[in-house]
């Protein structure tokens, strides 16, 4: 029995966005954009100025793309015990951008944990410098066309991520009916 894989299941004219986003101050959102089967990437830093995230996200999803076929994931983070009263606030209202940019777009966001999607792409239970480093490492391998950067590594991941599992899903699917 042969074992199909996401590139035999996948459309060769399939129109599809997936959006990753790091909704941190620093972080930013990674895109995988499929047009006609054609696969390109891009990456952005959080804007200094939030009032541009609504043109820079959307300038990423074709004007004739159903919003059924955009896919945004969002990491799903929280505050941490002994973290500042004044970043806990930033990171939630950061958040709160995102999330109230997504919902005027009609765009509906998937959350994932930072170990739920980090695990796909190294080993858990790393000290914060070395798992950052390694994550930067991974999506420089992935996204070699991208000029990756720490702001942007967790993005392009959780963009990988959301792309990874919904074909999957697919084909987990396509395996059961068979």
């Amino acid at each position: 029995m042969n074992e199909k894989t996401i590139e035999d299941i996948k459309p060769t004219n399939e129109n599809r966005v997936f959006i990753g986003i790091d909704p941190g101050k620093s972080g930013g959102f990674g895109v995988i954009k499929i047009e006609d089967g054609i696969e390109s990437s891009y990456a952005y830093k959080f804007p200094k100025d939030i009032n541009d995230l609504p043109t820079m996200l959307l300038a990423n999803i074709p004007i004739d793309l159903s919003m059924e076929n955009v896919h945004v994931m969002i990491e799903h983070v929280h505050a941490f015990p002994g973290q500042g009263s004044v970043s806990t606030f930033s990171f939630g209202q950061n958040l709160g951008q995102w999330e109230g940019v997504l919902a005027s777009n009609e765009l509906h966001p998937t959350y994932v944990s930072p170990r739920k999607w980090m695990c796909e792409f190294i080993e858990l239970g790393l000290e914060k410098k070395t798992r950052k480093r390694k994550l930067y490492g991974k999506a420089k391998d992935l996204f070699p066309n991208i000029k990756v950067t720490f702001n942007i590594s967790d993005a392009l991941l959780i963009a990988q991520y959301a792309y990874d599992e919904y074909y999957k899903e697919i084909l987990n699917g396509s395996a059961a009916s068979q």
